[in-house]
């Protein structure tokens, strides 16, 4: 056989070869299991942050009778459905909004020109300690605008203290308190308030 022939089919034998090897080589993996490429990157694990206590949302409702008594020519009577939700943070602060609303109309012992109040916006704030929730409350707003609670509710609401037996695992609780003040002309203004709290 001619020497150049010799050298082309040599040629063309080391030409196969050399691509048999690199088909070879991309298929395969030149790091054995359990050995990592030093050449690859990994994404980084995202990290979880814990979460901390959350604050628990109460059902707030109470049933208020008020009476305002007169020094002279009898009383007026008025009584009141509550509803609302308070929030108790982790920290133990209470906060939260209500609406009372005229259970019945209002009644005097006399004849009275006055407009009653029909409704109050009860703003609510306290703090859980112990395992007693103590509440205050004041007036965020009424309806009518301009008009008179002839019971005497809103009278006694900044006197109002309900103190709830409320330990950590508690679901509800309920509490009566009972106030009684001067209406600085030698009558009295009173109420008597049932709370009841329920865990939503």
């Amino acid at each position: 056989m001619p020497k150049p022939v010799k050298v082309v089919i040599w040629v063309m034998v080391f030409a196969v070869c050399a691509g048999v090897g690199a088909f070879v080589a991309s298929r395969s993996n030149p790091f054995p299991p359990g050995v990592e490429d030093p050449g690859a990157r990994t994404s980084p694990r995202p990290t979880l942050t814990p979460t901390g206590p959350t604050p628990t949302a109460w059902d707030v409702t109470m049933h208020v009778d008020s009476q305002h008594t007169l020094h002279e020519g009898g009383a007026c009577r008025s009584d009141w459905d509550v509803s609302g939700t308070i929030e108790i943070q982790p920290n133990g602060e209470a906060s939260g909004v209500a609406d009372a609303k005229l259970a019945a109309p209002a009644s005097c012992d006399f004849q009275q020109s006055q407009v009653q109040t029909k409704a109050i916006r009860l703003v609510i704030t306290g703090g859980r300690a112990a395992g007693v929730l103590k509440l205050s409350f004041s007036e965020g707003g009424r309806t009518p605008a301009g008009s008179q609670d002839l019971g005497g509710f809103t009278s006694t609401l900044h006197f109002i203290h309900s103190a709830v037996k409320l330990p950590a695992a508690a679901q509800q609780g309920h509490t009566i308190t009972k106030v009684s003040r001067s209406d600085g002309d030698l009558g009295m203004y009173a109420s008597t308030t049932l709370l009841r709290l329920m865990l939503q």
